[in-house]
């Protein structure tokens, strides 16, 4: 793993919330053995005036610059990770194209590098630098090549078209100039990387990972075939497939479906509320969330396919396996790493014959299997793959430099 080394991350999401992001448990790990500071997603004015009326947290006097905008943040592994808190900006994602959205952009940008550059002056990690945006191409165009970084990387994780109104305006447009400016793009899955490849000159896969040590308290040896508790855990959204859900909600009337996740389409909410056996959990805490893999039988992944969903390589498989559930899913991406370990249904009606078979079949061994799978892909074992990633980078980098 890199050692010694530091490590700027621009992120899109914030460090703390209710559920877990790569960016962060790949930062958790870094930070051991490197000095890491990441950068939140600013808030923009509109945000703060929201916030205020929904009474969510945000530190005004701190995103105001009138107390420290770092923060320490102490890891699991014993590192330290530096958090730094950006400050307010200006809505942008709502302009059409043109001078005035471009104007807005880019005074965004000076905010935003003003602040960082004295962030790394502050923390002296302005030498040898590594600049690691993670999926915030409007900000990496803005921030790439400003703090005389030794390497920057692009880290992606979903397609930017699907990413909702925040980014899917510019986002594309944005991301494409981004990945010409880059040293490398770090995917998460085969059809990111089928998406991206010709965009930059170096293109590499660190897929995702799951946090065994939280999940694995979720496993539960004791196989009870007559209770049958099917579950899912994620956003409920308009990235499930409400046709296959329902066919199994009347299929299986004795077995209970619980979903455990925040509810963001209201569609999907009505669908969900209209069936007896179904329950909505609402968004949970990572902590809270072993004690319902306790009670499930299997956990299910029911995505449409479509060009968004092609490019997820979803957390909730291995976290399902951590906790020894069975795990059954539509053909919505590239599964092919778990061929033999997961079911893939085709249809609603293999769906059905899948779960069913896969729960009335299961054993205290098969459970144990899939919790041994699962330990073998930790964020440990990514944060090795994405160090070595970025060191074949540099490597080639200075080569190139020498000729």
């Amino acid at each position: 793993m890199l050692q010694n080394r530091n490590i700027l991350c621009i992120c899109n999401t914030e460090w703390h919330g209710n559920y877990i992001k790569a960016t962060v448990e790949l930062m958790k790990v870094l930070s051991t053995t490197n000095k890491v500071l990441f950068v939140e997603n600013p808030y923009t004015y509109k945000d703060a005036i929201v916030g205020v009326k929904a009474k969510e947290k945000l530190d005004y006097i701190q995103a105001m610059g009138l107390k420290s905008r770092i923060t320490n943040i102490a890891t699991e592994g014993g590192g330290t990770v530096y958090l730094l808190t950006p400050p307010l900006v200006v809505p942008v994602s709502f302009l059409p194209p043109g001078k005035l959205h471009k104007f807005f952009l880019n005074y965004n940008g000076l905010l935003i590098r003003r602040t960082i550059r004295k962030a790394l002056k502050r923390l002296k990690m302005e030498e040898d630098l590594i600049n690691i945006v993670s999926f915030n191409p409007p900000l990496g165009v803005m921030t790439g090549r400003r703090f005389n970084e030794k390497t920057l990387i692009y880290h992606c994780y979903d397609e930017v078209k699907g990413a909702g109104s925040w980014l899917s305006k510019h986002g594309v447009k944005l991301e494409q100039i981004f990945m010409k400016m880059v040293d490398a793009v770090i995917v998460t899955s085969k059809g990111l990387y089928e998406s991206k490849k010709d965009w930059t000159e170096r293109c590499y896969i660190v897929n995702n990972a799951v946090k065994a040590s939280l999940f694995r308290q979720g496993f539960n040896p004791d196989v009870n075939t007559d209770k049958k508790v099917v579950g899912y855990v994620g956003s409920v959204d308009d990235r499930l497939d409400y046709d296959i859900l329902q066919h199994l909600f009347t299929q299986m009337p004795d077995a209970t479906f619980t979903f455990v996740g925040r509810i963001t389409s209201e569609r999907g909410e009505a669908i969900l509320r209209k069936y007896p056996n179904v329950r909505l959990e609402g968004a949970k805490s990572p902590e809270q969330l072993p004690g319902y893999s306790k009670e499930f039988s299997a956990g299910i992944i029911p995505f449409i396919k479509d060009d968004f969903t092609r490019g997820i390589y979803p957390m909730k498989i291995n976290e399902y396996l951590a906790a020894g559930l069975p795990v059954v899913s539509t053909d919505f991406s590239d599964l092919s790493d778990f061929e033999g370990i997961i079911k893939v249904a085709d249809n609603k009606e293999d769906f059905l014959r899948d779960i069913l078979e896969e729960i009335n079949t299961d054993t205290t061994a098969k459970r144990q299997s899939r919790l041994d799978i699962a330990e073998g892909n930790t964020w440990q074992k990514r944060a090795d793959e994405m160090s070595e990633v970025i060191e074949k980078v540099e490597a080639e980098l200075a080569s190139s430099y020498q000729k």
